[in-house]
């Protein structure tokens, strides 16, 4: 492990921790969220945790699922994570803590799997860098939240990882894992097939067997569908839900951000600037990979990753979203070579983070 991975988790989750017990101390809580719910038996540093689709989560994790037709219910939410969760409560006896430590730990090997990946390509500088700008980004509290972001960057870093080493086995059982963690796991499968075509010269000739691998990629996602059919007998249950009890709706790429246009015009709504904000640095630095001539697997991913969001009818939880998105981190350590630019973007960073992380501990909104 380099030691400027090591440094950048310990340095940045220490700055989170730091961040929510302030925020906690001195910000009212508004419980939008879920702690209220917590027992009181929980201890405060715990249930601050408790906030948003944690809730979920840990229902899945408890209870099992439930489903709800025509309404919000927990089989929106992917089971790799929740049964991972219930493992480590196995272990560790305390549903909250081991979700706090299991994504912590993700996020860790997610860290170390993208340094070692930009390392290869463009050196330990910019993959330290890279590695420090996800770690303090605005919204990078929420790879040590109950969420599936930091098992998501892991597990799709990881599938990339092996794949751009030729070894497509690895690569396919680390995308089964990120399709099973989330939906937006399937779109791992198209850059992956473009990156396994261009490392046989995109002749289909030299095609192998080893090509199959990557069918585990849907296969993840298939799991789940498989489940939800023999268990309710409805196999997309959880978009049906999304659509019915989170209002998520097909709709144009533009559509999403004049919708969020007008409401801005409508009212002043801080979560809309920060949103579209996200949506703008996302596309903007696409633009800039392509210039800068990153894999076209990374551009893929980073298109695709922008594109399917927007396709939902709003870009609300897009700076969340794109936490995930690790090309977009190296462009950022790409354009951030002079020190002076690196110290101001890791400064304006770490002060949206404190801001983003008091606000969730205490029930507000963030993504």
């Amino acid at each position: 492990m380099s030691l400027s991975v090591l440094r950048s988790f310990v340095v940045s989750r220490s700055l989170v921790v730091l961040f929510a017990i302030s925020g906690f101390s001195f910000f009212p809580a508004v419980h939008e969220g879920f702690s209220a719910a917590i027992p009181e038996s929980v201890p405060w540093y715990l249930s601050l945790w408790y906030q948003w689709d944690a809730h979920w989560y840990m229902s899945v994790a408890t209870d099992g699922y439930q489903w709800i037709a025509g309404d919000q219910s927990n089989v929106a939410f992917f089971p790799l994570y929740p049964l991972l969760l219930r493992a480590a409560s196995w272990l560790f006896g305390n549903y909250l803590l081991s979700g706090l430590l299991l994504s912590s730990a993700f996020f860790l090997a997610g860290m170390i799997f993208m340094y070692r990946l930009v390392r290869d390509d463009y050196g330990e500088e910019v993959a330290g860098r890279a590695t420090w700008l996800l770690a303090i980004f605005p919204t990078s509290l929420f790879f040590t939240t109950i969420y599936t972001e930091s098992l998501f960057l892991m597990s799709s870093v990881a599938a990339f990882y092996y794949a751009r080493r030729g070894r497509w086995a690895m690569a396919g059982l680390w995308g089964f894992l990120a399709a099973l963690t989330r939906v937006t796991g399937i779109f791992i499968l198209l850059p992956l097939i473009y990156e396994y075509m261009s490392q046989h010269s995109f002749s289909l000739r030299r095609l192998k067997p080893t090509m199959l691998w990557v069918t585990l990629i849907p296969a993840g996602l298939l799991v789940y569908i498989g489940y939800l059919y023999f268990a309710f007998g409805v196999p997309l249950a959880f978009a049906q839900t999304q659509a019915a009890g989170w209002g998520h709706q097909l709709t144009t790429f533009t559509g999403s951000i004049t919708h969020d246009l007008s409401i801005l015009l409508r009212h002043w709504e801080l979560w809309v600037i920060y949103e579209l904000g996200a949506t703008a640095l996302l596309a903007v630095t696409i633009i800039i990979a392509w210039r800068k001539r990153l894999p076209f697997s990374y551009i893929m991913y980073m298109a695709i990753s922008l594109l399917f969001p927007l396709a939902g009818g709003t870009t609300k939880s897009m700076s969340r979203y794109l936490l995930v998105v690790f090309p977009m981190f190296i462009v950022l350590a790409l354009m951030t070579k002079r020190h002076a630019v690196y110290r101001t973007v890791s400064a304006a960073s770490i002060l949206l983070l404190g801001l983003a992380t008091a606000a969730f501990v205490t029930g507000r909104w963030v993504a």
